[in-house]
């Protein structure tokens, strides 16, 4: 058997190298993303500009204590103190009118400041000689709770004023992602049980993440919306056949491995069959798989294809050629044993 094996020895290994075409095929392939609803981020683009007053905020304006006096004694103090302005707080309310002396009732809600300014300027136009001077700020804003949990780095409950009601902001209360990654945030509304809400716009916004980042604009948040970030699976490939650790490895997000990292993760070459061929197994984005080999020694050195980068769900096979099998029944057939054999007494006396 010996004499017959022998000889063979020498043959190749008879692997049929991979055409151009299906080379480019291999190159091309690539992990599916995730699919967005361009239209529903459209729809909740956040709008950008000055702070808009709504419901539930405090204002302070700052305006002649005349234009606060509404009795006559009140128009004596106010004509006797010695400082021009003074403060005068209203909330917001629900309707979004503010009341303030001697004008009544005023809407103000989703006006900005400035606006705001002018409409009281001009409301007590007609009351005083000269226009008067008002300056006004917020003094408390309205807070709305929001959730967010999953892949950050503090989960939970958070209360963000109306001017930080969005996506991002809430993101950074939270830390931001979480060092691993994310897969996608999905954002669930508070309105979603209502039965009033269009079957349409109950679905959650899903935002597929790259990294740490979300490569879209911010997106508008409601008070009791619910942000759930969900984590990534980490990506493997696979390295089986011919080495000395087959197995599955993990794929970082932010690594590149190519075939010699691959390989130095499963052990190395098993050094009795010494392969010289690899087979990378990809999946392509129709669902079929790209099949492509590559010769990693060529006359006894290593070639170019051990930089061949690797993506996450490759299969790295290193499979069995006739010129392996060969070597493999060789070893088997000119293995030599030795040992030493001892009896107990051996040990004992």
């Amino acid at each position: 058997m010996a004499v017959l094996v022998l000889p063979l020895s020498g043959c190749g290994d008879q692997v049929r190298m991979a055409a151009p075409d299906e080379l480019e095929a291999f190159e091309r392939a690539f992990s599916a993303v995730p699919t967005v609803d361009m239209d529903r981020i459209e729809r909740a683009k956040l709008k950008t500009g000055p702070y808009r007053v709504v419901a539930g905020d405090v204002l302070e304006f700052t305006m002649p204590a005349l234009l606060q006096a509404v009795t006559a004694k009140e128009v004596q103090a106010a004509q006797a103190r010695s400082q021009a302005d003074y403060p005068y707080l209203c909330r917001v309310r629900d309707g979004g009118e503010i009341v303030l002396p001697a004008i009544g009732p005023m809407a103000v809600a989703g006006l900005s400041l400035s606006q705001i300014e002018e409409k009281v300027t001009d409301a007590y136009g007609s009351y005083v000689v000269l226009h008067p001077s008002v300056f006004t700020r917020v003094s408390e804003f309205k807070t709305s709770k929001v959730y967010i949990t999953g892949a950050v780095q503090n989960a939970g409950v958070y209360a963000l004023q109306a001017d930080r009601m969005t996506l991002s902001c809430l993101l950074t209360e939270a830390g931001g992602i979480a060092e691993a990654g994310a897969a996608l945030v999905r954002i669930v509304r508070s309105d979603e049980t209502d039965d009033d809400v269009d079957a349409d716009d109950r679905e959650p916004i899903l935002l597929p993440v790259v990294n740490t980042n979300i490569p879209f604009q911010d997106v508008a948040l409601a008070e009791g919306d619910t942000v759930i970030v969900e984590p990534t699976q980490m990506p493997l490939f696979s390295v089986l056949g011919l080495v000395s650790k087959p197995g599955n490895f993990p794929y970082p997000p932010n690594a590149e491995y190519n075939l010699t990292q691959a390989i130095a993760y499963a052990g190395g070459f098993d050094p009795v069959a010494e392969p010289r061929y690899v087979t990378i197994y990809r999946l392509k984005e129709d669902g079929s798989v790209a099949r492509v080999p590559f010769r990693l020694i060529k006359k006894g050195e290593f070639t170019d294809a051990l930089a061949t980068p690797i993506r996450p769900g490759d299969v790295v096979a290193i499979e069995h050629t006739l010129r392996t099998r060969v070597n493999a029944a060789i070893h088997n057939m000119m293995r030599f044993n030795t040992g030493v054999y001892i009896q107990g007494r051996d040990l004992w006396d």
